[in-house]
């Protein structure tokens, strides 16, 4: 159901507001219900009263894959037009495969090959997610970052055009399409001009401060909101955005506070910016926001 579900929206998704945008999940189970639990979702009564864009990346690495995408897709099921959720990089067999939800999978499901063809379902469902979302036709969300390739938001629209055979989702390989790519895999780099291939991670591009503002006025769009560089094992904040409906926009913090049982608990705080405004080491320039929800 939920595969048939991602198939029916647009590979650009619009949201309006009041939303909230949250970054790479990567198997944390604990923060996504810590995430759930201070924004009012996840509770059995009640009806959602707020649209959450989530950036991708819900599974490797952490310990519990498969509960946090089982949580989200069920939320996606049952508030269809209040959770969005986007496509990473590792939404894709070649990464997942090496990165921990092949393993936790088939170690959990170990008889009868039952873990391996549930990775398989997966990933066919991965293959229908859409690459980006809009917020008030203002406020561009993705998950890695922009190439050369973005010229206006109808290139993601028609993004799968751009093979030599026009094809619709499920997009099996993003990587075969140039845009598809940057968009999912492409970083953020301080004093650079212009647009060079990403050396380190081997797709997408790195791009400038110079692109972003170049981007934001060629799409007549504010900001960009993007995740995909998490700081792992750090002990650092959570940071969510918030977006009001005056397009303010603002962050939630989920600071870590004490450890109960090898597991961060958090305390939160609200910290409130203009689009003029710089949170340090999370902005390249005033129009890239870089969100992270892993602490």
């Amino acid at each position: 159901e939920a595969k048939k579900l991602f198939l029916s929206e647009p590979t650009l998704l619009d949201v309006e507001v009041p939303c909230v945008v949250i970054g790479d999940i990567h198997g944390q189970y604990e923060d996504l219900h810590r995430i759930f639990s201070v924004l009012g979702a996840g509770r059995k009564s009640g009806a959602v009263k707020r649209r959450f864009v989530f950036l991708g990346d819900y599974v490797d690495r952490g310990m519990n894959s498969l509960e946090t995408i089982c949580c989200l897709l069920a939320h996606k099921l049952m508030f269809p037009k209040m959770f969005n959720m986007l496509r990473g990089n590792h939404e894709s067999s070649d990464i997942n495969q090496t990165y921990g939800f092949q393993l936790e999978l088939e170690s959990r499901f170990p008889t009868n090959n039952e873990g391996f063809t549930l990775w398989n379902a997966f990933n066919e469902l991965f293959a229908c997610l859409p690459l980006a979302a809009i917020i008030h036709n203002k406020i561009l969300c993705i998950h890695g970052g922009i190439g050369p390739e973005l010229k206006c938001l109808n290139d993601i629209r028609k993004v799968q055009s751009l093979l030599k055979f026009q094809i619709k989702r499920p997009i099996l390989d993003p990587t075969e399409l140039p845009l598809a790519c940057s968009l999912l895999w492409s970083d953020p780099m301080l004093d650079l001009k212009g647009f060079i291939k990403n050396s380190i991670r081997g797709a997408g591009y790195f791009f400038g401060e110079d692109t972003v503002i170049a981007c934001c006025e060629q799409l007549n769009i504010d900001l960009i909101v993007r995740a995909h560089q998490y700081l792992n094992c750090q002990n650092n904040k959570c940071a969510i955005l918030q977006v009001e409906k005056d397009l303010r926009v603002g962050f939630i913090l989920l600071c870590p506070d004490k450890i109960i049982s090898g597991i961060f608990s958090r305390k939160t705080m609200t910290i409130h910016h203009s689009l003029r405004g710089k949170l340090q080491q999370k902005v390249l320039c005033a129009k890239l926001l870089i969100v992270s929800a892993e602490a």
